[in-house]
């Protein structure tokens, strides 16, 4: 488990007041009301507001007040600490998820380690490492059977021909 959860990067400025634009990693519009600060550079600033722009999110930044304090964040990543943030019981962030078993119902055993979640247009996809060799897994409800989290294993059911392996 990571010891801090990024973000996003700070991909530009918005107005003139110190909006920052960013690109976001997680579920930002969701999680920032979880935390009190969020930190660039190891700093900590309090947020004033948050909202969603065209696929990215527009910060205010306690602190951030004009268009030249905020164009100095540009290309600067967010982060919060992990033990900062408590989702509640059952829940997780993707990252958590990392080197757990991933366990295939259709072929009765485990089958790898998940190397991490990526986002696509079309959803999340689970990369685990199957002997040295990636293998995608849609993570829907057609391929995703569940976490379990004091297991440390995912199970998934995948199809023919998704997985290299299958003699």
């Amino acid at each position: 488990m990571s010891d801090k959860i990024e973000w996003g990067v700070v991909s530009g400025t918005h107005g003139v007041r110190g909006e920052l634009k960013v690109t976001p990693w997680v579920d930002f519009l969701s999680l920032y009301k979880l935390v009190d600060n969020i930190r660039i550079d190891g700093e900590s600033y309090k947020i004033a507001s948050a909202r969603g722009h065209k696929g990215a999110v527009l910060l205010k930044l306690e602190g951030i007040d004009d268009m030249d304090s905020a164009r100095l964040m540009r290309g600067k990543v967010l982060t919060t600490p992990r033990e900062d943030i408590d989702l509640g019981e059952g829940h997780y962030f993707y990252s958590d998820l990392e080197g757990f078993e991933v366990y295939d119902e259709r072929l009765g055993r485990v089958i790898g380690r998940l190397k991490r979640v990526d986002s696509y247009p079309a959803g999340e996809m689970y990369i685990v490492d199957v002997d040295g060799r990636e293998a995608m897994i849609p993570l829907n409800d057609a391929f995703d059977r569940g976490v379990f989290l004091d297991e440390r294993r995912i199970a998934v059911e995948t199809i023919e021909g998704m997985i290299d392996d299958e003699n």
